[in-house]
């Protein structure tokens, strides 16, 4: 059994009054969690729904505004099976209108709950009902430009819907039941309301309607009508925003956000599977995805970072994977202090760089984003990502550059906030190498051999580590991780 099959057979079981009031065309996309579910409660049932939803592992989730809509409230679960995340969309009044500032409170919860039909186990509005929530819904939208720009991105589902409410049943009942419970609907302004996006009508006709159906629902208003539009252009300028920055969606969880790190050696999945949970998450949440083994220069770093490539150039051996090579891995006669100053300076940048980096990122998740990082240093001296100076310098030249930055350095990573959770990735090394020569962006053999070395056995003191071997069916190790982080929020 579903999540949401479980789900809706507690809802049964209890008795909680409630049905399926939206987009019912398209109940089977929401059944199997392609899209949200859309229910009205009574409110007289919503303690038992809640508790409902806390049983079955529903999490609420909040705008990251903090402007929700007054009686509608998110849910989410995963569906441990498919690995599908639900999403409950709850409302306990009729508050709807325009998308962006729902500008309504319609007096007609009683009349949907009593107007409904079953559909298999779950109920549903009868169509009667649904055609004057749909009439109202989408009329609406066509008094605000931005409205109609939105609107303009899904017509066709209109025009397949209001033909759908309309195949079986004629719109007397719907006239009915309008008069009873939005008097100040004429028969007449509906009728021509549902004509005219069943024909359709011209644009210029659909806006006229309903411009006058806005008018004889005035009293129902939740705002003025500036305010209404300042709502909604405010909201729209977010909305871009968040597109143009890849982030959106606006929903957080209500118990916060988090810093998940996915480290482990080179070629266990780390970049497969943040692209997985990335579009997984980024559905409904608001998430970044950061690199900490490549975090961006700061103001500070620009300028030394970009002459690295030219010193790089001029001096060879100074490279960090030769430097890993030669002081970490093959025994040297050579004195440790004798490692180049550039390294030095170098590796001092790279963790100021990464504590900037992650210091933010701590930031935002603190504010409800959830942060999906590739790579997160350790707290162990040597390994890939964290402190690599203190093991070179020696305590006999304290006062030397090198130990210098070896201390900055040190000092720098301990200052790092530990993450929410560390998902931990490894495989056999024979399946890291033959990963490394079957994907695009190949590493040299030895690097490869190297990096599994120093990250089979990382630490990480003051975060929770969830270890996942990755030699197994890429679905079943996404599902794992799917599960993993789901319990870290």
């Amino acid at each position: 059994m579903t999540k949401i099959q479980n789900f809706i057979e507690e809802l049964n079981t209890n008795g909680v009054r409630y049905c399926h009031w939206k987009s019912n065309l398209s109940l089977s996309k929401s059944l199997s969690g392609q899209s949200d579910v859309d229910l009205l409660i009574h409110r007289e049932d919503a303690g038992l729904f809640r508790t409902i939803l806390s049983q079955l592992g529903f999490r609420p989730a909040a705008n990251k505004d903090g402007e929700s809509f007054p009686s509608i409230e998110h849910h989410f679960a995963l569906d441990e099976e498919s690995g599908v995340l639900v999403h409950v969309h709850a409302y306990f009044r009729v508050i709807t209108g325009d998308s962006l500032s729902k500008n309504y409170r319609f007096p007609i919860e009683e009349m949907l709950l009593q107007n409904t039909r079953m559909e298999g186990t779950i109920p549903l509005l009868a169509k009667s009902a649904e055609l004057i929530v749909f009439t109202l819904r989408i009329m609406l939208k066509h008094t605000s430009l931005v409205e109609l720009v939105l609107l303009a991105r899904y017509w066709k589902d209109v025009k397949q819907e209001i033909s759908w409410l309309l195949e079986t049943e004629s719109i007397d009942e719907s006239l009915s039941l309008v008069n009873c419970w939005l008097p100040s609907i004429e028969a007449d302004l509906f009728s021509e309301c549902v004509a005219a996006l069943k024909a359709p009508a011209s644009l210029f006709r659909r806006i006229s309607l309903g411009l006058q159906l806005r008018s004889k629902l005035r009293i129902y208003a939740r705002h003025s009508a500036v305010r209404a539009w300042l709502v909604g252009a405010r909201k729209f300028t977010a909305m871009l925003f968040r597109r143009l920055t890849r982030s959106q969606k606006e929903l957080i969880p209500q118990s916060g956000g988090a810093v998940i790190a996915f480290v482990g050696p080179e070629a266990t999945g780390k970049s497969t599977l943040i692209a997985e949970m990335s579009g997984w998450l980024g559905e409904h949440f608001a998430i970044e995805h950061i690199h900490a083994g490549k975090p961006k220069s700061t103001l500070l770093t620009s300028i030394p970072n970009l002459l690295v490539p030219a010193l790089r150039s001029l001096f060879p051996s100074s490279r960090s994977t030769r430097l890993e090579a030669q002081y970490l891995y093959e025994p040297s006669d050579k004195p440790q202090t004798s490692f180049p100053l550039i390294f030095a300076i170098r590796s001092a940048l790279l963790a100021y760089d990464r504590r900037s980096l992650l210091s933010r990122a701590y930031s935002r998740a603190a504010n409800g984003m959830i942060v999906l990082c590739d790579r997160y240093p350790s707290s162990q001296s040597g390994a890939p990502d964290g402190p690599q100076l203190s093991q070179l310098a020696t305590p006999t030249d304290r006062y030397s550059i090198r130990h210098r930055l070896a201390h900055i350095e040190a000092r720098l990573y301990r200052q790092i906030p530990p993450p929410d959770l560390v998902i931990y990735l490894n495989a056999p090394l024979e399946v890291a190498l033959l990963r490394n020569a079957t994907r695009g962006k190949k590493e040299p053999e030895d690097y490869v051999r190297r990096r599994h070395a120093r990250s089979s056995n990382l630490e990480f003191e003051k975060a929770p580590i969830h270890k996942i071997n990755t030699n197994q069916p890429l679905d079943k190790t996404v599902l794992e991780v799917k599960k993993a982080l789901w319990n870290a929020l």
